[in-house]
């Protein structure tokens, strides 16, 4: 321990008699390790610090592999979940869920809808939780006609009713109808992610049918129990039901996914990638601060023969050289970490709405132990640099130099061209990625969406069926809404649709055109979006009618019950005749409830479902015919569509003074918001590869400015013998591009062979696209020689009387 005390007060004392040294290579450690602390907090706070709930790996989401309709992470039927729950011995606890709805609460301050889950009685068990305060949900509150109870969420809890001890057994008023407050969950439960109530599952008659899919289902395993155990035993569930009810059932299999993967899929693949390209900029800062040790070594050449002729072995001066690096890498992770701290912060506040588990990211013990290990490994890792000069040091004729540094010639002088080689690989590989995201997300930029989203604003409202119990009174409510919104001041056209941007999992249905022949069992099923839409919402959204007629006033209840389909569905079941006044129906035709519908018009596609996304065959059909209590209206304004919000919040509260607007945007925000997750991993790629390529550059300047020096006697001897300022000038430029060209030719073939890993995240442009790796290479090329430009400049300036004195 004294030795290891006394070689830090040593290496603390040489770094202090050289600050400039010590502080660019503090600075540049300090940017790699934070950068690296950043991403990984994000990483450890989304991907691998575990979840709230005890035994998490236990917890399986529960899927229908719907692989008839090509959708592998489905919902299924209640009457299927009861199955599943009934036959699954591997499974400790299984629970049913649902977030198809919101709740218009009126106590507690101004009419607000809440994000509903409607859950089964073993909900919380599956997660091994209770409330905070109060209970859960008994299994008689699951029966239909119960007494009504709900469960708060802490947020709310905290936001709505002010943290109120009291709250439990509090009556509070959910679309109209009162409910009884069970409990408050804990900060830590939030599933699903955007929940604020909670309420039981009373499966309706129409509900309990086995080809409605509609139920999430999630479950815990008992303990000892493999997933792969229980993974083969949902699949031998799967055949029994397929046999028992081969309708449904037919060709669909059962999908077991661990909870944390559900949750973090969509963002596993970016982060990973992100994370890769700290590494490299780490690796970058390595090379270049071990050539900053490489030539601080080469001057204290002498310095260290000294201690060697004074009896220090090769063993204690490496252990010293040791000492120092880790110092400097410490201290730059210490920086670093301060770094990272704010760029926690921002990259948070940056991160786009639906990456989860943001609440969990942050700079604590388990990410700053990552940064001292990451801190102690890079200085090992740069400091075996100067152990090369140890090697081949001699005592004396190191003692005779007299400072006068070691050649180029040497191993370690041909280490220098080796790492400035290795940086400009690294940074090119960041810089294609980089390249590669940019032109992926101008081309998604380019995409037309199939609507106009200049000028227009959008809400949701629900009407709840305690004061709109039929039909008509919903027909009646979102009628005279949307006549009153056309004409207030400054709006050009109003439109109402069930569904503005459909989901992953939107509202689907197989179809049989009239005319068709009965589907065998074990066909595939071709599924077709179902939405329901008000007159004039075509308009409103800017959507081509291509063919036939849009929405009408006249398409009412009693009126030939139509749809508007888009060009994909015309595509896909009518390509070869004109779809006007043909008819088809959805499900079964054999079903007593069926409606065969006749298209009346064609609409263009658009691209509801994201611009990166498949389009599907749609279908529209009035709202007259197909009400919905939950209506998104599209308001489109003549002048800031925003303007529009007060006089519209009183347009609702004339009519209803309970009901609340939710989800009050711009169009145009909803479609930036869409690619916010691509815009979000772009822009942090960009700016790591632009990190790395100033680091490269900042090498390329060193090592040249280095070499520079060392021959300063014999350029000036060449200058002395005739040769001109621009034949030094181009020597040394050509010199150069021999280091940089091995790098970009290795970094340009590493970049072919990665690039395939961002396939997932392109869209547009295919992974080796020409123009990038074009025009990347070109781009460090020319980086490259300006950095070296400037030393370059010096070493054709040198005066060779001066130079040939130096002797």
């Amino acid at each position: 321990m004294d030795h290891f005390l006394r070689d830090i007060g040593y290496a603390l004392r040489a770094l202090a008699r050289n600050p400039g040294f010590a502080a660019a290579a503090v600075l540049t450690l300090a940017l790699g390790i934070g950068a690296n602390t950043a991403i990984f907090s994000v990483v450890y706070g989304i991907l691998l610090r575990p979840l709230p709930y005890p035994d998490a790996g236990r917890i399986h989401v529960v899927w229908n592999d719907n692989t008839r309709e090509g959708i592998e992470r489905d919902v299924t039927s209640f009457p299927n979940f009861s199955d599943w729950r009934a036959r699954a011995d591997a499974f400790e606890a299984m629970a049913g869920f649902t977030r198809s709805g919101f709740a218009s609460v009126t106590d507690g301050g101004d009419p607000e809808q809440l994000r509903v889950t409607y859950v089964t009685e073993d909900f919380l068990s599956v997660f091994g939780v209770s409330p905070a305060i109060g209970r859960g949900f008994t299994a008689d509150e699951m029966r239909p006609g119960a007494d009504q109870t709900a469960l708060l969420s802490d947020r709310l809890w905290q936001r709505r009713f002010g943290g109120d001890g009291g709250i439990v057994g509090r009556t509070i008023m959910l679309n109209g109808l009162p409910y009884v407050i069970a409990g408050v969950m804990p900060p830590s439960f939030a599933y699903p992610a955007d929940s604020e109530i909670w309420l039981p599952l009373a499966p309706t008659e129409l509900a309990e049918a086995r080809s409605a899919l509609w139920l999430s289902v999630i479950g815990r395993l008992r303990p000892g129990v493999e997933p792969a155990l229980a993974q083969q035993q949902m699949d031998g569930v799967a055949e029994q039901l397929a046999e028992e009810y081969p309708g449904p059932n037919t060709g669909a299999g059962i999908l077991l996914e661990p909870l944390r993967q559900t949750i973090t899929g969509d963002v596993r693949t970016p982060l990973l990638v992100l994370l890769s390209a700290v590494a490299v900029v780490l690796l970058i800062g390595c090379a270049n601060v071990a050539n900053l040790l490489l030539a601080r070594g080469a001057v204290r050449r002498r310095e260290l023969a000294v201690r060697a002729a004074l009896g220090a072995g090769r063993g204690r001066v490496a252990r010293q050289l040791l000492t120092e690096s880790v110092l400097l890498a410490v201290v730059g992770g210490a920086v670093g970490c301060m770094f990272a701290i704010w760029a926690v912060g921002a990259i948070v506040s940056l991160a786009p709405a639906e990456v989860p588990r943001l609440d969990a990211v942050r700079v604590d013990g388990a990410v700053l132990g990552f940064t001292l290990l990451v801190s102690v490994v890079t200085g090992l890792l740069f400091g075996l640099a100067p152990l090369l000069q140890l090697r081949g040091t001699d005592v004396m004729s190191a003692l005779r130099e007299e400072g006068r540094s070691i050649g180029s010639r040497t191993a370690v002088g041909r280490l220098r061209p080796i790492l400035v080689s290795a940086e400009v690989g690294l940074a090119l590989v960041l810089l294609v990625a980089a390249g590669l995201l940019i032109r992926s997300f101008a081309a998604l930029n380019a995409v037309d969406p199939g609507f106009d989203p200049a000028a227009a604003l959008t809400f949701r409202i629900t009407v709840p069926v305690s004061r709109y119990e039929t039909g008509d009174d919903v027909r009646r409510f979102h009628d005279a809404l949307q006549q009153r919104l056309a004409s207030l001041p400054g709006v050009r056209t109003v439109g109402a649709t069930s569904t503005l941007f459909i989901s992953r999992l939107p509202n689907m249905s197989s179809i049989t055109r009239e005319g068709d022949p009965p589907r065998p069992p074990d066909a595939p099923v071709e599924s077709v979006v179902i939405e329901s839409a008000t007159p004039g919402f075509f308009e409103a959204m800017g959507m081509r009618v291509v063919q036939g007629r849009e929405l009408r006033a006249d398409d009412r209840q009693d009126g030939v019950p139509v749809a508007i389909v888009n060009t994909s569905f015309v595509q896909r079941y009518y390509p070869d005749t004109d779809p006007i006044g043909r008819r088809f129906t959805f499900g079964d035709p054999a079903d007593t409830a069926a409606v065969w519908l006749e298209i009346a018009g064609v609409i263009e596609d658009t691209r509801r479902a994201g611009l990166a996304e498949d389009i599907r065959p749609e279908s529209y059909r009035p709202h007259a015919q197909s009400p919905t209590r939950a209506l998104t209206y599209v308001v489109r304004a003549q002048g800031d569509p925003l303007a529009l919000v007060p006089a519209i919040r009183s347009t609702v509260g004339e009519l209803d003074p309970q009901l609340p607007i939710a989800a009050v945007t711009t169009l145009e925000d909803s479609l930036a918001e869409s690619l916010a997750a691509r815009r979000f991993t772009m822009l942090l790629l960009a700016a790591f590869a632009a990190l790395a390529a100033t680091l490269a550059a900042i090498g390329i300047y060193g090592v040249v400015a280095y070499l520079v020096a060392q021959r300063t006697r014999e350029l000036g001897v060449r200058m002395a013998l005739g040769a001109h300022r621009t034949d030094v000038l181009r020597l040394v430029l050509v010199q150069s591009l021999v280091h940089v060209l091995p790098g970009i030719v290795l970094g340009t073939a590493a970049a072919l062979a990665l690039t395939r890993l961002l396939r997932s995240q392109l869209f547009g442009i295919p992974p080796h696209d020409l123009l990038t790796f074009a025009a990347v290479p070109l781009g460090v090329f020319t980086i490259s020689m300006i950095a070296t430009l400037l030393p370059a400049r010096r070493a054709s300036a040198v005066d060779p009387m001066i130079a040939l004195r130096q002797e």
